[in-house]
């Protein structure tokens, strides 16, 4: 049975009760809960060091937010994801791999440079920049080096296009559609 590897806006919208994402996803981890209540091995969710990170990002980029609730978000993401991911030496090798792919698949070849970062990247065909983020590569790296299922509402559409046949696979779930949370 696989942990589960819970991104930003996941966990911002099992927060927000006002959000209209959250009965949906708080439906989803009953779910998933129900499904292993008898299990003995029971999967973790999971947070990373790198969601994190963004978490405290937001909180100082939004200084006019209310203290009191964002230490009201910080004890619930500490009550609720205990469990912390941090970056080691073995999800490297992945991180590589999949940065790699996106740029021998998007990086236009006249453009690529190796300090290119990913948020640089152009798609060849359209000219459109490809939206993506260094800190969701890490994330998927975690979850592929951890074997784990990395749950998120971004598309990743590129991320997944060039992982499809990485061994270990990236196991994606997306718990703002109803009935999606599934052991893997």
């Amino acid at each position: 049975m696989r942990d589960y590897l819970i991104d930003t806006q996941t966990i911002r919208y099992w927060y927000d009760r006002g959000c209209q994402q959250h009965d949906i996803v708080v439906a989803n981890i009953e779910s998933l809960r129900k499904q292993v209540e008898s299990s003995e091995n029971k999967p973790r969710l999971i947070v990373s060091v790198i969601t994190l990170g963004e978490i405290e990002f937001g909180h100082r980029v939004n200084p006019s937010a209310d203290p009191n609730v964002q230490a009201d978000y910080l004890k619930f993401v500490g009550e609720q994801l205990p469990v912390r991911l941090e970056v080691t030496e073995d999800v490297t090798a992945f991180f590589g791999e999949i940065r790699k792919r996106l740029f021998d698949t998007y990086a236009p070849g006249d453009k690529r440079k190796p300090k290119m970062r990913p948020e640089q990247l152009v798609d060849p065909i359209t000219s459109r920049e490809l939206g993506i983020q260094e800190n969701d590569l890490w994330l998927c790296a975690q979850a592929i080096g951890h074997g784990m299922v990395l749950v998120t509402n971004d598309g990743m559409r590129r991320i997944r296009e060039i992982s499809q046949n990485m061994q270990p696979a990236l196991l994606i779930q997306n718990w703002t559609i109803p009935n999606t949370a599934r052991i893997e």
